[in-house]
């Protein structure tokens, strides 16, 4: 629309200009130039009408859609507070992640407003133990926010998912099978939590705060753990390929069975962490520290696997 205001206003210029050069080039008969004076004039108005029109046309249509974006908005996070209602708080949460994708402007606030949401009833007390027992005490709408936070767009100077979790959730917080791949939530503070089966593939976590979490089954490939604190964390089944930890901290976690296959564990701390049946094929341990051979003798690893000075490789790797 702005582009063919552009184009009447040029016209309307190029009218004026005409009125001054045309006239005396085509006629002689000054009541002819008069005419076509005239006739240019008329045309000159009407081109500076019409782009004046458009002009205010788009502006209008622009005020109506910040009105509707501010409207919808009001509207999400009337559905996301309603108390009763799970089906309606979903609706609110995937109402304002449209709004946060159609209007960049406003995705901050959409994540602030989640990010609330989020802490605020993340761990709401279970109305007796059987609730609690049965998972209802943590409920899909902060599994659904969460999810949602993770894969917001990226937006400069928003950084995607940003949670603003730094103060941590409710203890314990239960999110289970969250799909957060990829998100940007370094120094997460979510001590006993359980993300049983999340997703974090290639998320950055580094110098996060995960003690005694259970991240059981979950996926974890090439996640950035860089200086991370993870004593006495699940980590059972838990895929690590590629992962980067160094200078984590390790010590009690339960490692059963999870594949570290070329992760980086330099100046990871591994004291009393249950390696049996992890596997370690082609990972970084050289500079572990508090590695056992205990620990090493019931982990899986092959030659490629890098162990740390006085530590012996076990003949069955293969």
């Amino acid at each position: 629309m702005l582009a063919v205001a552009g184009l009447a206003g040029l016209g309307a210029v190029m009218a004026v200009v005409a009125i001054w050069h045309l006239p005396d080039r085509m006629y002689t008969d000054q009541a002819a130039q008069a005419s076509l004076q005239g006739g240019l004039l008329t045309a000159a108005a009407a081109l500076t009408a019409v782009a004046g029109g458009l002009i205010a046309l788009d502006e209008t249509r622009r005020a109506n859609a910040n009105t509707h974006v501010r409207e919808f908005y009001v509207e999400a996070v009337k559905l996301l507070n309603d108390p009763d209602n799970l089906g309606v708080r979903l609706a609110g949460i995937y109402a304002l992640e449209r709004v946060a994708v159609d209007s960049p402007a406003d995705q901050r606030t959409i994540v602030e407003v989640l990010s609330a949401f989020v802490r605020e009833n993340a761990s709401p007390p279970a109305p007796d133990p059987a609730d609690a027992a049965a998972g209802r005490r943590y409920g899909t709408d902060v599994k659904a926010a969460v999810t949602v936070l993770g894969r917001l767009p990226a937006r400069s100077l928003v950084p995607r998912a940003a949670l603003n979790l730094l103060g941590g959730l409710p203890d314990p917080t239960v999110i289970p099978r969250a799909d957060l791949g990829g998100v940007d939530l370094p120094n997460l503070v979510l001590m006993r939590a359980n993300l049983t089966g999340a997703s974090l593939t290639g998320a950055n976590l580094a110098g996060a705060l995960l003690n005694w979490t259970n991240l059981s089954e979950s996926m974890l490939v090439q996640v950035n753990l860089r200086g991370a604190l993870l004593e006495g964390t699940n980590l059972t089944r838990v895929r690590l390929d590629e992962a980067e930890l160094t200078g984590a901290s390790l010590k009690w976690a339960n490692l059963t069975g999870a594949m570290l296959n070329g992760a980086n564990l330099t100046d990871a701390t591994l004291t009393s962490a249950d390696l049996t049946r992890a596997t370690l094929d082609g990972a970084d341990l050289s500079r572990a520290r508090g590695l056992r051979q205990t620990q090493v003798d019931v982990a899986e690893g092959n030659p490629r696997t890098q162990l740390p000075a006085g530590i012996n490789r076990p003949a069955w790797w293969t």
